[in-house]
Formats: structure tokens, C-alpha cells, sequence
């Protein structure tokens, strides 16, 4: 069997124990490529009928954050797929820019022009979690955690009688969250999505009502050299040849928390179940050993990368069927 039918055999194994996974992507999507590679994995996932998605939510208030993730979602055939942006004043639009998503935006225009145009990101939230049942919704995050904590903070509505934090507790069964280093990172000058905004972190990781899995996996599992396969108005091989130039591959950071949120079953992975996940005010952070909290932690089982690097790429580069909802 080769490695392509071993991708798809694990895919449609985990597909044919249940129902796809109600997934809400939580994404920045402006200065780093691997967003749009995570955004692709995530299509193609719902493509094997894996994960069904909810909403495609931005993180960031770069303006053209939010039309580039409806540019690969229409691209992927789904172009219905609800996209909301932060309208609180935790942050300021365009703090840290992005080299490929106005680009992209202009290559492959849809009716959202601006970030100006999506709605809030806390109400899309609320409306979309009241309408699931209780305990089922995975959070995949990928960017700045600003929405996580206006959600939390979110006062009942006329969508749901729940403030945010009781509305999470009782939809969301876990949120999986690309950010941080580990066992420990202290270099203020280092980025990583806890720092843009880290208030909301400091506060979303700490008022979080239920579980929390980690992961800061990717920086030596390099992928996305194979979406030269795939057709040249592809966004999201696009967006990779803009950021990386000449160079062919990017760490797999955001790839990977799609994977596992998707794929938690599979046989790449172990969870470290004890401590918890200190931040500091600049959104430094340190895994700190003790009793079992809500926290979790995302590691690779020992000799799983090959087989990890494999899949994403290989699900990276698979053609849309096209499904228009």
C-alpha cells in the first residue's frame, strides 16, 4: 500500500466510525503561509466527509485577512461558509501586515472586499454554537486568541439566554490551540500568536470553562513543497510561493492543530494530560509540571514525523470537489 492509499485509508477509517467533526477555524491568516496550508487540509478533510465547517473565523484585523480566507474557501468550493473578524478594540487593524493575502484576495475575488465587510466575529460565535448540541463543537485556533475572549466575555443575546462563558462550556467539547512553545518560551522578541494581543490570551487561556489541548508542534516538520503539484491558480499554493520565494518549504505549525483536531484518534500522537500552560503578560509561556488541570499538551509520538509530514502534504495538495453550499 503507498503512502497515498495509507493517507486515505486512515482518513475514511476515521470517517466511517461517526459523524464528521462540527468544526469552528479560528485563523489570523496574514503573516505566516501555513494558515492558508491548515485552511486546505481542513477543505479537504471535509471533502472525505471528516469534519463539517462551521465557520472560518479571523483572528487579525489586517483588512485583507478576511477576504483571502473567502478566496481559498470558494476556491475549495465552499463559499457559503460563514467568516467573521474582531470588532472589539482589543487590537488595531494592520499591526503586522501580510505579504500575501491582498494579493491573494485580488487574484480570486468574492463579495467580502474587506474585513470591514465581515461580520462580528463574537456573534457569528454565538449564533453558531447555539444552534449545535451540547458538547460537540471542536475550536481549532491558529492565530491570536482575541475572539476566544470576547466570546467568553459575551453577554446573553437574543440568540442564546447564555453569557459566553456558560454558552462555551456547554457546546464546545475542546479547543485545540496552535500557540506557544514548549517546554518553554521566554524571548519577548520571538513572535508566536500569544503576543500580538496578550490580554485576550492571558485571559482566554485562564476564564477557559473546558479543555484546552496545546500544541506548538512543526518547527522541524516542513511541508508544502508538493503544492507545485497542484494548478497555478491554487490560493493557497499561491500564498506559499509569495511568502516563501525560493524557498520550497514552511514549518507546519497550523497543519498540524487542523490534523489533530480533526484526527485526535490517530496514531501520531501523544497527550500530556498533567500540569498546565503558564502566560505571562507578554505572552510568553512555560509548561509547568503538577496536577491535571484543563490544560493539555499536543506531542508527536517518537518516529510518527515522517508519517505526520506525509499526510499533511498529501492532504494539502488534493483537488476540491467542488462543493457548492
Amino acid at each position: 500500500m503507498n503512502i497515498l492509499s495509507v493517507v486515505l485509508f486512515l482518513g475514511l477509517a476515521v470517517a466511517a466510525q461517526g459523524q464528521p467533526v462540527p468544526l469552528m477555524f479560528d485563523t489570523d491568516m496574514d503573516t505566516d503561509c501555513d494558515d492558508a496550508g491548515a485552511l486546505a487540509i481542513l477543505h479537504t478533510l471535509a471533502d472525505h466527509r471528516e469534519v463539517e465547517i462551521l465557520a472560518t473565523v479571523v483572528s487579525s484585523r489586517h483588512k485583507w485577512a478576511a477576504p483571502c480566507v473567502a478566496a481559498i474557501n470558494a476556491w475549495h468550493g465552499r463559499p457559503a461558509i460563514p467568516i467573521g473578524v474582531p470588532k472589539s478594540e482589543a487590537q488595531t487593524w494592520d499591526r503586522r501586515g501580510s505579504q500575501y493575502a491582498q494579493k491573494i484576495a485580488e487574484k480570486h475575488p468574492t463579495t467580502l472586499k474587506s474585513g470591514d465587510d465581515a461580520p462580528d466575529a463574537v456573534t457569528l460565535y454565538r449564533k453558531i454554537l447555539a444552534a449545535q448540541p451540547g458538547h460537540s463543537v471542536v475550536l481549532c485556533s491558529v492565530g491570536d486568541l482575541t475572539n476566544m475572549r470576547d466570546l467568553l466575555l459575551s453577554q446573553p443575546d437574543a440568540v442564546s439566554p447564555l453569557g459566553g462563558r456558560e454558552l462555551v462550556a456547554q457546546k464546545i467539547k475542546v479547543w485545540v490551540c496552535m500557540g506557544g512553545r514548549y517546554p518553554k518560551h521566554l524571548d519577548p522578541g520571538v513572535f508566536g500568536n500569544f503576543k500580538p494581543d496578550p490580554r485576550s490570551t492571558v485571559e482566554a487561556l485562564r476564564d477557559w470553562p473546558g479543555v484546552i489541548v496545546f500544541t506548538g508542534l512543526g518547527d522541524d516538520l516542513l511541508t508544502g513543497g508538493r503544492l507545485r503539484e497542484t494548478p497555478t491558480d491554487n490560493p493557497v499554493r499561491q500564498a506559499y510561493e509569495i511568502y516563501l520565494g525560493k524557498t520550497p518549504t514552511r514549518p507546519s505549525w497550523d497543519p498540524i492543530a487542523v490534523l489533530y483536531a480533526v484526527r485526535p484518534d490517530a496514531p501520531f500522537w501523544n497527550i500530556r494530560a498533567t500540569g498546565h500552560n503558564h502566560i505571562f503578560p507578554n505572552g510568553c509561556n512555560e509548561w509547568r509540571e503538577g496536577p491535571p488541570t484543563n490544560h493539555r499538551l499536543l506531542e508527536l509520538r517518537p518516529g510518527a514525523a515522517d508519517e505526520v509530514r506525509a499526510t499533511l502534504d498529501e492532504l494539502m495538495i488534493q483537488p476540491p470537489k467542488k462543493t457548492r453550499r
